[in-house]
C-alpha cells in the first residue's frame, strides 16, 4: 500500500512540475531581445492578487536603446489609481540566448534565458505597497507572438507562494 501511495504522490509532483524554457525550442516566431526591444514601445496590463481578481491595470511607455551587447530599457508606468512609477533596467546579452540585468528596485542580478518564441527572466525585487515594502520573486515568461507584440506573464512569490500575477501586452 505504501508503495502504490508513493507512487501516486510521485505522479502528482511531476504533474505539477514548473514548465521549462527548453519546452520552447523549435517555435516561432523566434525571440530575440536585440530585434524586439528597439526604438519606443508601448504596453498594457493588468495586476492579479492571490486569488487571480484584477485589482490593477496599467499601461508602460518604453524606450530601449543597444549600446553594443548593453540595453538600457525606461519604462514609465501609469497605473490606473493615479500612481506613476519609473524603472531603467541595463541588461547585458551574454551571447548564447542569456541574459543580466540590474534595475534600482532589483535586488542583486536578474538571469533570463531565451530558447524559441520564450524568454524566462527571473529576480527578486522590492515591490511596494501602500506604504510598506515586500522583498518577492518575478518569474517572467515573455513569448514572442509575432514582430511587433510580446505578452509578459510574470508570476510573484512571497516565501516561494504565489502572491500575485502580472500580464502585459508589448507592442513595437
Amino acid at each position: 500500500m505504501k508503495k502504490i501511495i508513493l507512487f501516486v504522490f510521485s505522479i502528482l509532483l511531476v504533474g505539477c512540475s514548473s514548465q521549462d524554457i527548453n519546452d520552447y525550442a523549435g517555435t516561432t516566431p523566434e525571440f530575440s531581445m536585440k530585434a524586439f526591444f528597439q526604438d519606443d514601445l508601448k504596453a498594457e496590463g493588468i495586476v492579479k492578487d492571490f486569488n487571480g481578481t484584477v485589482i490593477r491595470t496599467f499601461t508602460v511607455d518604453l524606450q530601449a536603446q543597444w549600446s553594443g551587447d548593453t540595453l538600457t530599457l525606461d519604462e514609465q508606468f501609469l497605473f490606473n489609481d493615479g500612481e506613476e512609477q519609473e524603472r531603467t533596467w541595463v541588461i547585458q546579452d551574454l551571447g548564447d540566448s542569456s541574459y543580466t540585468g540590474t534595475a534600482s528596485d532589483i535586488l542583486n542580478t536578474a538571469y533570463g534565458k531565451s530558447v524559441g518564441n520564450a524568454l524566462n527572466w527571473k529576480y527578486s525585487m522590492i515591490l511596494k505597497v501602500d506604504d510598506s515594502h515586500y522583498e518577492v520573486e518575478f518569474d517572467d515568461w515573455i513569448y514572442q507572438v509575432s514582430d511587433s507584440v510580446v505578452i509578459n506573464q510574470t508570476e510573484i512569490y512571497k516565501w516561494g507562494i504565489q502572491v500575485g500575477e502580472v500580464v502585459l501586452v508589448i507592442r513595437k
